[in-house]
């Protein structure tokens, strides 16, 4: 029996406006030309000083107390010594001997069902590395390496755990409710990537490190390629070498990239620059009240204020624009927004979008739940609306004309059923239930959505005497 032991180190990029250490701004930091957003501090010039930014501190706070982290009373960054072409100066500016915040925990639901807490060892902040390219292929057919100095200095947070997650699908179990606190929160930008470094051994051997794996469906493919590859070695009785790989996703496999340093290697000392930072309690109040209301907290309010069950309840908080819409749709129409809100999720995940990716407005909604209450648009026609409304809003007017049970001459509709099925006719007459219910399948099926079961089924059965 194969027993993983995995532990995650989660990389937040913070949404500042200027890199941790210097005022490079952080706009537009993506589509800039490599090496353009750079200065003297963040490429680690002589004489250059860091200067830490306010803000970052300040979110790094919200991410601390959001998963229930001790804060320090003071804090220290270090230098992190390290001779890799990421880093001009030779050494990252990190949290070392006293981070932000340590000893905190996010809950899970395992795969059996029950609640295990995830131990969140500590928080720091530190200051990203350069970008490398590996030009004309993979790690191990690149020609050459470039270097953009671009995201040096960007303010990233590091959470890391301890080996509390004991099978990959664990893992993205918690970065996707992790990332659902973030957006909460505010302090990461959505369409920023969140990374993870993931550690796994198993049966108690050697520790290989994952390094930088982007996606939260990723890791847990890289983790299972992992695992699977110390299970092959032990069963050759081979030893797992203490190592950091790099997982490359188009092969869906793991390539070493180094031997695995320990921490005395990187040679950690306090950063001179940046003497003992004291967290001041009017800075750590500022953070505490600027708090929202998180997923979980929402979670009981739902199911108190609304009585909806606990899985919708969690589908609905998992994404807080949705929680917002539903939010505002259940004061004037609570009995279809739970089940509606529902609907648009599977009707999002369908089309691989998120709600801030459509033109969906509350107004926009509120008015497709009021034809479906009204009767005027069967809820199947509402469901067809909705697939169709989350590519293109601005046809709305369009959709409900279409499928408006008004403009649909049922009884007609009705008699071409029949005429097309006279099998199945037969079978009714004969006291098949499983007919009817074939016709009136038909039938919807043949207005588009616009006619609903029961309506259907009234129709026929007048027709069928």
């Amino acid at each position: 029996m194969v027993e993983p032991k995995i532990g995650l180190e989660v990389h937040v990029q913070l949404n500042t406006s200027t890199k941790l250490f210097c005022p490079c701004p952080l706009a537009g930091l993506a589509a800039a030309e490599p090496n353009s957003l750079t200065c003297p501090t963040c490429l680690g010039h002589p004489g250059s000083k860091p200067v830490l930014n306010r803000m970052a501190v300040e979110k790094g706070i919200r991410i601390a107390l959001a998963l229930g982290c001790a804060l320090q009373e003071s804090m220290y960054f270090s230098r992190k010594t390290y001779f890799y072409p990421d880093m001009s100066k030779n050494f990252q500016i990190t949290q070392y001997e006293i981070p932000l915040g340590k000893d905190g925990g996010l809950e899970i639901t395992d795969a059996q069902g029950r609640k295990k807490t995830i131990r969140i060892t500590r928080i720091h902040i530190e200051e990203d590395p350069a970008k490398l390219v590996h030009a004309g292929g993979h790690l191990e057919s690149a020609t050459h390496v470039l270097a953009d100095y671009n995201r040096s200095g960007v303010p990233l947070c590091e959470i890391v755990t301890a080996p509390d997650f004991q099978t990959p699908k664990e893992t993205r179990v918690f970065l996707q409710k992790l990332r659902s606190i973030l957006d909460y929160i505010g302090v990461f930008d959505v369409g920023a990537a969140i990374k993870a470094d993931a550690n796994v051994s198993i049966d108690g051997g050697s520790r290989v490190e994952i390094k930088n794996v982007t996606g939260f469906v990723e890791v847990e493919k890289a983790l299972a390629d992992e695992i699977m590859r110390q299970k092959w070695l032990a069963d050759d009785g081979k030893p797992v070498e203490r190592e950091t790989r790099a997982w490359v996703a188009e092969k869906r496999t793991t390539l070493p990239l180094r031997k695995k340093e320990s921490e005395e290697d990187y040679g950690y000392i306090f950063e001179p620059d940046l003497t003992r930072i004291n967290l001041a309690v009017a800075l750590v109040n500022k953070a505490a009240k600027g708090m929202p209301e998180l997923p979980h907290q929402k979670f009981e309010r739902y199911r108190r204020e609304y009585g909806i069950n606990s899985e919708l309840a969690a589908s609905i908080v998992t994404d807080l624009d949705v929680a917002l819409l539903f939010e505002q749709l259940v004061r004037s129409q609570p009995k279809l927004a739970a089940s509606w809100i529902n609907i648009l999720k599977k009707t999002l995940y369908f089309n691989g979008l998120e709600l801030r990716q459509t033109k969906l407005s509350v107004d926009t909604f509120s008015k497709l739940l009021e034809l479906v209450g009204k009767g005027r648009v069967t809820s199947r026609g509402g469901e067809l609306m909705l697939r169709e409304l989350v590519l293109d809003a601005s046809r709305f007017d369009e959709l409900a004309a279409k499928y408006s049970k008004s403009e649909i001459d049922i009884g007609k509709l009705a008699e071409e059923v029949l005429k097309d099925n006279k099998k199945a006719v037969a079978d009714y007459k004969t006291g098949s239930r499983k007919a009817l219910q074939f016709l009136v399948g038909e039938l919807v099926k043949k207005s588009g959505g616009r006619v609903d079961a029961r309506s259907a089924s009234k129709e026929l059965e007048k027709e069928l005497g």
